[in-house]
């Protein structure tokens, strides 16, 4: 690990891209812990109405994770890159001056555009600058440079909060330097003419016709509409608890602070010496104990150690779902999957913030013991269906050789496995 961890520092474009990484990460994370608050209490909005807003972004994330498989080819992955970054920012304006739950169904669209036009870029970019064996270590420092973010976010957050004022504007101003960033940091990649490369979007069939990714795809749906309650829910119990939304960004920066010191680590002792699907079963249960863990703590330390709990599940399976996509994918359609990947975490995040918020409502609230227990059941289940997939998977999963790529020699289509 010592020696690929040693090429990846002398990669100036992989070094360039972590950069953008940090500015994404403090740019959305001065808004995520305090938004639904923002939302229940300045705006009196029901949990529900909190739940749809976060969903209709997450549908709007979709359609920019598909978009951004055939765009980078028409008109650059900077161009793309930039886009999502400005409308990003334009949201962040529309939210600062809104009031009506119309006008935030709409710029939460546009915000949810605007990350799927950026973050499948980024990562797709990450994964062309480095090698097929170095992904996993490449994006784990992706997560540390993308929690590093959060953690100037949580501290901006403390402060603000405390000062009454809001972080829309200053989100906003983000945004518009990471924009800039990417323009003058990245190279002009639009290629015109007809040696260019284009992925048709008829070219989405290979992976639809590719069996194993497309199960890996529909366990990582349901992971990810788990993994969305928490952005959603420990704002509000936070703020049940606590009775302040100013500790809340503070319980951010812990858990990002975690990931910055143990996440190479977790890399090193863990994720590359075992099976990536253990560690992804491993991982959704971290993530599913830190999540009912919520639903008892009732002092801040006791929120953030089961924040820790969930963020530790994080390291697990956020950089080994990265690395898979890439395990998976054929090079030459390498953005289209990785496009996709975002559009089924899109569907998965739409799903668990908008049934969550009713959910949870239904059940009584972030103050009834009731949503916990049903999170506590939907882990086990999902780590039953994890762990059966993990025993058809391992068996197929050959280092360096992905199921899409066996036997391409011989004529082998996409999805034969």
């Amino acid at each position: 690990m010592e020696a690929s961890t040693a090429l990846i520092w002398r990669n100036k474009r992989y070094l360039m891209l972590l950069v953008l990484v940090f500015f994404m990460h403090l740019a959305a994370y001065l808004i995520v812990p305090v938004f639904p608050i923002f939302l229940q209490k300045v705006r009196s909005l029901s949990l529900s109405e909190v739940g749809l807003i976060l969903g209709v972004g997450s549908f709007a994330y979709q359609a920019g994770s598909l978009l951004g498989g055939p765009l980078p080819d028409r008109f650059g992955r900077r161009f793309v890159m930039m886009t999502g970054a400005l409308l990003q920012g334009s949201a962040m304006l529309g939210y600062h001056y809104a009031h009506a739950y119309g006008l935030f169904l709409l710029f939460s669209s546009v915000n949810g555009l605007g990350v799927g036009l950026l973050s499948p870029t980024i990562k797709a970019m990450i994964a062309d600058q480095v090698m097929p064996d170095q992904r996993t270590i490449a994006f784990s420092w992706r997560g540390i440079f993308a929690h590093s973010g959060i953690i100037v976010a949580g501290l901006l957050i403390t402060w603000l909060t405390s000062i009454g004022k809001q972080p829309f504007l200053l989100a906003a101003l983000v945004f518009l330097i990471l924009a800039i960033l990417t323009r003058v940091s990245l190279p002009a990649d639009h290629c015109t003419g007809p040696e260019c490369p284009r992925t048709p979007l008829v070219e989405y069939r290979h992976i639809l016709t590719h069996r194993s990714y497309m199960m890996f795809s529909g366990i990582m749906l349901l992971l990810w509409a788990l993994y969305a309650q928490f952005t959603m829910i420990l704002p509000l119990r936070g703020e049940a608890v606590l009775h302040s939304a100013t500790l809340i960004g503070l319980i951010w920066t812990i858990n990002s602070v975690s990931v910055v010191l143990f996440q190479g680590a977790v890399s090193r002792f863990v994720l590359q010496r075992i099976s990536p699907y253990l560690a992804l079963t491993l991982g959704i249960l971290m993530l599913g104990i830190g999540l009912t863990a919520l639903g008892w703590a009732n002092h801040f330390i006791a929120l953030s150690g089961a924040a820790l709990l969930f963020i530790f599940g994080e390291m697990l399976f956020m950089p080994v779902q990265d690395s898979l996509v890439g395990h998976f994918a054929q090079e030459k359609w390498l953005g289209a999957y990785f496009g996709f990947s975002n559009f089924v975490s899109g569907i998965g995040t739409a799903l668990g913030t908008s049934i969550g918020g009713a959910l949870v409502q239904r059940l009584g609230g972030v103050t009834s013991v009731n949503p916990w227990i049903v999170y506590a059941i939907a882990t086990v289940f999902l780590a039953a269906i994890l762990g059966l997939f993990a025993i058809y998977a391992t068996a197929r999963h050959k280092k360096g050789t992905p199921p899409s790529r066996r036997g391409a020699g011989q004529g082998s289509r996409e999805g034969a496995v």
